[in-house]
């Protein structure tokens, strides 16, 4: 909603005032070697266990962009206020929940897999908002929303319709919107820097004014974290913040200039006492942002295939046209080359008959001048006889 930094501050000073006092790596470890996930531990990049531990000491904070610590966090049956607060701020509106839907959607694909959601929600205006986090944005994001929304928008229709009966009218369905939050972007939003909000609007040619049901929001983290810290200037900010943040400085800041973030904190901290909640949720988050990274690697890799036979048919088409052309060309030249033997030959005969007609004249002039010495011969002759 654009709101100005909140002018009621706190005066934390210490990551331990959120966090609790620290404990040590020792103890830590030695609780993870006797639970029942250490599997799970051994299993985790060392510098993700690294992240854990840093977090269980109380010494830094950690990350809720996988489903299950944003859910956790956000929890809106008992905290309402969250997630009204943080879809308020991103769609620029004050929103009130009345209703928490279910994440399971439409069944999508012949293997029977669903549309799970991360959070879905039913606003006071009957509008219908589903949050979503991503670890890692995913190919195709255009397409993939427009599944999300038809399933929450025919959900809402099956929904109205029952209840309506014959007295249901289009008229009756509200809007549903997606906002999506990526920590990783893909290129269609990394190419749009430093925009970090992508905001879907749908215009027509001819200008009318026709009500769509559908709306998107692309929110990108890295892009957003690239502009730098301790720069809050409003409440949007400081959400985007607390989805990033991580080093106690950082965090200590944004809850003394938002203090409503304690709580949250307050919250995560929370997690620092059931370690071996925190490794199953952070291993099972790393198993699917794992499982989603090979899909994501499988489909570049089929849309790098897809370009370079897209661009092999066109060499080939471009290839075809200029051997058509080349073709074309020398079938010219060969006319041009026969029209020139035939001018060559031309060319001779003229020479030929120019050679003859020049030796004839020779020869009359030859003649012509035997013919001047006989009368220059019979001139002195005859001027000798006149005298």
């Amino acid at each position: 909603m654009h709101e100005e930094k909140n002018s009621s501050q706190t005066n934390i000073t210490s990551i331990t005032e959120l966090f609790g006092e620290p404990q040590s790596r020792q103890d830590i470890l030695e609780t993870i070697k006797h639970s029942n996930v250490l599997h799970d531990w051994e299993g985790i990049r060392p510098d993700d266990r690294e992240k854990i531990l840093l977090f269980l000491e109380g010494r830094q904070g950690l990350q809720i962009l996988s489903d299950k610590f944003f859910r956790k966090v956000f929890r809106p049956d008992d905290f309402p206020e969250r997630i009204e607060s943080l879809i308020s701020e991103v769609l620029g509106e004050s929103v009130k929940i009345v209703q928490i839907l279910s994440r399971e959607g439409t069944v999508i694909s012949e293997s029977g897999s669903q549309v799970i959601m991360d959070i879905v929600v039913k606003t006071e205006s009957g509008a219908i908002v589903n949050v979503e986090m991503q670890r890692i944005g995913y190919y195709f994001p255009g397409e993939r929303s427009s599944c999300y929304t038809s399933d929450l928008i025919m959900r809402q229709y099956s929904a109205v319709r029952a209840e309506k009966g014959p007295d249901f009218s289009y008229s009756d369905l509200k809007p549903v919107t997606l906002i999506v939050i990526m920590e990783k972007s893909t290129k269609e939003f990394i190419s749009a820097a430093p925009e970090y909000i992508h905001r879907k609007i749908t215009t027509y040619s001819s200008g009318i004014n026709v009500a769509n049901l559908d709306n998107v929001v692309y929110i990108s983290l890295d892009t957003f974290k690239k502009r730098g810290y301790n720069k809050i200037s409003n409440k949007l900010e400081a959400w985007l913040s607390f989805f990033t943040y991580e080093q106690p400085e950082e965090i200590i800041s944004l809850v003394n200039s938002f203090p409503e973030f304690t709580a949250l904190y307050k919250d995560i901290a929370e997690f620092r006492r059931k370690p071996e909640e925190v490794i199953g949720m952070f291993s099972e988050a790393l198993r699917i942002m794992d499982h989603n990274t090979t899909k994501y690697m499988i489909e570049d890799l089929q849309r790098q295939y897809e370009e370079a036979v897209a661009k092999r048919d066109e060499a080939v088409a471009k290839r075809d046209e200029a051997e058509t052309k080349l073709d074309e060309t020398e079938t010219k030249l060969g006319e041009a080359e026969t029209k020139l033997d035939e001018a060559e030959m031309k060319l001779d005969e003229a020479v030929a008959e120019r050679d003859e007609a020049n030796a004839k004249i020779a020869t009359k002039d030859k003649e012509l001048a035997e013919k001047d010495r006989e009368i220059a011969e019979l001139k002195a002759r005859l001027a000798q006889h006149k005298q």
